[in-house]
């Protein structure tokens, strides 16, 4: 990382309550459960700083942004730093996401994404919609991935929600053996009009 995106991630955590972030941090020391890493708050920061800035959302005027999986928000906190207003939607499953979440002062909508069922009523529509290491397009027990008919509603539903010249960006977990992004998802989409490249597919100019 150069320094000046080390500089930036530093003055970025210095709007945390540090405090109440050191006392989570050590509840979750050496903890088995597969989502304390995420208790590396300047680490997954500086994860999500490139994905802000190839949005070019660290040079854009203000844009009301929907994150699909926003996890503990990370990406959404640097969203939030430059201007914009940000609303995550995710499950409430995990306390060490509900608990970074708060301490981001974040709105989320908690929800579970499934397949046929529309999003809910955010009361407004989006300039933009995210979802990052995405792995809501799997049926319940994760053995298959979406199917085309599956896909096609999700996205017709987004499109509800995105405002006119609005853009869709969503990175897909397809999995070791890429079940869950397989090549017919992937041709949907490129008729769709998105710009596919590996598991990341992106919908508008």
């Amino acid at each position: 990382m150069n320094f000046f995106r080390r500089t930036r991630i530093e003055s970025l955590l210095a709007k945390i309550d540090n405090q109440r972030l050191r006392e989570i941090q050590r509840r979750y020391a050496g903890s088995s459960d597969r989502y304390a890493k995420y208790a590396d708050v300047e680490h997954w920061l500086k994860i999500n700083m490139p994905r802000v800035q190839s949005l070019e959302l660290d040079r854009s005027p203000p844009k009301q942004i929907l994150d699909l999986g926003c996890g503990a928000g990370f990406f959404l906190f640097l969203a939030k730093q430059f201007g914009h207003k940000c609303l995550g939607l995710d499950v409430g499953d995990f306390p060490l996401s509900n608990e970074l979440i708060e301490l981001f002062a974040l709105e989320r909508v908690t929800w579970r994404i499934r397949a046929f069922q529309p999003l809910p009523d955010f009361g407004r529509k989006f300039d933009l919609i995210t979802g990052f290491s995405a792995a809501f397009n799997r049926n319940e027990d994760e053995s298959r991935g979406w199917n085309p008919e599956e896909w096609k509603f999700f996205l017709d539903d987004l499109d509800r929600h995105l405002e006119s010249g609005g853009q869709i960006l969503l990175e897909i977990n397809s999995g070791k053996d890429q079940r869950y992004f397989p090549d017919e998802i992937r041709e949907l989409i490129l008729k769709r009009g998105a710009r596919v490249d590996g598991e990341r597919m992106f919908f508008g100019s």
